[in-house]
């Protein structure tokens, strides 16, 4: 039993995702890691450094998709978009966390049917995603209200407006609502803050079945999700508050050992809810 996994991106989830596997090493095996040089082809450090101390290698693409049973994506949707469909069409497995990617028609149908390879979906920052998927059909709309720090929520791609909303919220010290839309336009304005609106769409199987409502609250030491679902079979209310994870604010604690979580039962470890 156990696995063997490859890190597609070694930043902060990446680091977080390696530390907390460390004790589980008997079921989920790390090989070693694929950073932006030698994606790229250019010359890369051969290994680095590890949250043990110990030293990591680094992989080229052809080697991690040869050796690892999983490569698990750690680094942002374009890195979904750019290399995900070659991991899947050389028949290994890949864990995605940057679900915001999946928005896309044809890169979801590439990764999710084509194969041969598998694409497991990261539970990520929020749960209820079993319920969804099981209502699936007879869901009617789903609402995601995500309230953050307004740090929480720059970053270098944002448009100038979102940035002048997002940053007057910060001036003035009160909660300001800074988007509202869909999945689509949420992931493209946000790419790196909303992926659990990708989530909910996912597990729904209907992107357009989400409204995502944003708001940058300076007041604000957690990041929350309140997701509220009505369909036919029932009407359904989730609240979560997560820690920001301290070394990215853009993302969650919970995020990482998601992900560890999904890992440990590829790799055997139970109990597996079905």
């Amino acid at each position: 039993m156990g696995i063997d996994v490859v890190l597609l991106g070694y930043g902060a989830i990446g680091q977080a995702v390696h530390r907390m596997l460390a004790p589980h090493a008997q079921v989920v095996r790390v090989l070693g890691v694929l950073d932006r040089a030698a994606l790229e082809g250019r010359t890369a450090a051969a290994r680095v450094a590890g949250p043990d101390g110990h030293l990591v290698p680094v992989l080229d693409l052809e080697t991690a998709t040869e050796r690892a049973d999983v490569i698990v994506e750690c680094a942002s949707p374009a890195a979904v978009r750019t290399y995900g469909p070659g991991i899947v069409g050389a028949g290994t497995d890949l864990l995605v966390a940057s679900l915001g990617a999946l928005v896309d028609d044809r890169l979801r149908a590439t990764l999710l049917e084509e194969g041969p390879g598998r694409c497991h979906l990261s539970t990520g920052a929020i749960g209820g995603l079993d319920l969804l998927r099981a209502s699936a059909g007879t869901i009617e709309r789903i609402a995601l209200g995500t309230r953050k720090p307004p740090t929480a929520l720059l970053h270098p791609g944002l448009t100038d407006e979102l940035r002048e909303s997002i940053a007057a919220a910060g001036t003035a010290g009160v909660p300001r609502h800074v988007f509202g839309g869909s999945v689509a336009d949420a992931v493209r304005l946000f790419p790196s803050n909303i992926n659990v609106a990708a989530a909910l769409g996912l597990a729904a199987g209907d992107m357009g079945l989400v409204r995502v409502d944003i708001v940058a609250d300076p007041g604000a030491t957690l990041t929350s999700h309140v997701i509220e679902m009505r369909g036919r079979g029932g009407n359904y209310r989730f609240a979560i508050e997560n820690f920001p994870d301290p070394a990215n604010p853009a993302t969650s604690v919970l995020t990482a050992r998601s992900m560890v979580s999904g890992l440990l039962r590829l790799g055997g470890r139970g109990p597996h809810f079905i």
